[in-house]
């Protein structure tokens, strides 16, 4: 009996020593593998963020100035370079004065405006089935699909209040769209786009109309006002000729005609220019005294005028932020309680301030507020898509600052948000 347990154990043991050669025997093998798939994935991911102009890709070009870029599921922008890749989600800012051009992948392009504000919401390509969605916070873009490729892409381009759609299957198109402030609109160079304008809750469409090559659309508040109320202003015009006289249409125009290639080097190695050398004088003949003169008050009046600033605007005293209008409807302080009901989104919000350099609401400062003397209005937009805006309650704080940073007392307003199925941003879309 003891032998049998023995020889059993034994066996046992030769076993598990036959298994263990034969890993160690396929382990480098399986090392390997697991080293080149890792490698294959690091590898794609780094192209998807960090590679060159391709066919299939969407890449940006800063032409003039700077750009930065947020992508999609991060909270901070950084700085934009010649060459990267713009995904699906992914939000542009444009300093003032820059210039930035987007290659999509099926050729189309679109020229950004500067101080323009972009999120690339939805980049399709699969299936036979292309789409690509921009939500035009603020700013301008000039839109040129008409290379082959961009024949069977959905374009559409969605401000406050309208949405433009150039279908695929139209036939090529050229646009200018532009949200500033309050007034929003869009020119046709070439084809024709249908546009969608919403209700003022953006819930629903209110009207349609197409605009054809040649035409601009304006939409300002008076003119949205009676679109609300089903009067169907009329909003279609030749395009002005204070627009073609802009700098920023005969660029587009020249660019169209003769489109540069903007995959090179980057534009700061561009611009880089040799230093020229500069012969050395002798610094007493440069500084040569004549009698009779003062050299010492001439250079202290230099200084003094080198010091001299310009005069600094007199905003006046400092109010905190009043809330005149939410989505439309008067606020009132004592609406705070129960809070102002809201359905669909984007919502907005008007205000008014004095003495004001800037304004902050729940830690965002108003890019767009232009400090003067006296009162000066400001708008606010709220929407899910801002990440400012959540289905049931919402609390807002608003602050002002004065130049020196005294802070004002805070403001605080409510926002009820309730969602219908058939009123959310994707429906408004489709």
């Amino acid at each position: 009996m003891d032998r049998y347990y023995y020889d059993q154990r034994r066996l046992d043991s030769r076993e598990s020593g036959r298994g263990r050669r034969a890993l160690g025997f396929l382990f480098p093998f399986i090392l390997l593998i697991i080293l080149g798939v890792v490698g294959v994935l690091g590898f794609n991911l780094f192209v998807s963020f960090y590679g060159g102009g391709g066919e299939d890709g969407n890449f940006m070009y800063v032409v003039e100035g700077q750009a930065q870029l947020k992508m999609w599921g991060t909270d901070d922008f950084s700085r934009a370079y010649n060459g990267t890749r713009v995904l699906q989600g992914d939000e542009l800012y444009t300093a003032k004065d820059s210039k930035v051009v987007v290659e999509f992948f099926d050729g189309t392009v679109a020229r950004v405006d500067g101080a323009t504000q972009v999120v690339f919401n939805e980049i399709y390509n699969k299936a036979g089935e292309a789409e690509i969605q921009l939500v035009l916070k603020s700013g301008g873009i000039w839109v040129n699909k008409t290379s082959v490729g961009g024949y069977d892409t959905d374009f559409l381009v969605l401000t406050n209040n309208v949405l433009v759609q150039a279908d695929a299957g139209d036939g090529g198109v050229i646009l200018d769209a532009e949200n500033r402030g309050e007034v929003e609109s869009v020119r046709v160079v070439y084809g024709a786009v249908d546009i969608d304008v919403y209700s003022q809750n953006g819930g629903t469409v209110v009207d349609h109309i197409t605009v054809e090559e040649g035409n601009e659309a304006v939409f300002d508040e008076d003119r949205l006002d009676k679109f609300w109320k089903f009067q169907a202003p009329n909003v279609v015009g030749g395009i002005s000729d204070e627009f073609k006289e802009l700098n920023w249409y005969v660029w587009n125009f020249l660019e169209d005609e003769d489109p540069s290639d903007f995959r090179g080097a980057p534009v700061e190695e561009l611009v880089e220019v040799e230093p020229e050398l500069v012969e050395e004088v002798e610094p007493v003949e440069e500084f040569e005294l004549v009698e009779d003169e003062e050299p010492i008050e001439e250079i202290e009046l230099l200084e003094e005028e080198e010091l001299i600033e310009e005069p600094v605007l007199n905003l006046g005293p400092l109010t905190s932020p009043e809330i005149l209008q939410i989505d439309g409807v008067d606020w009132e302080e004592m609406m705070f309680e129960e809070g102002m009901v809201v359905v669909g989104e984007p919502i907005k919000v008007v205000g008014n301030v004095q003495g004001a350099d800037k304004v902050v609401i729940n830690g965002y400062e108003l890019q767009r507020f232009e400090p003067k003397e006296g009162a000066e209005s400001f708008v606010y937009w709220i929407s899910e898509e801002y990440e400012n805006l959540v289905v049931g309650e919402n609390i807002y704080e608003v602050y002002a600052l004065a130049p020196d940073g005294t802070r004002s007392a805070s403001t605080n307003f409510k926002v009820i948000y309730e969602v219908l199925e058939t009123e959310v941003l994707g429906e408004k879309l489709d």
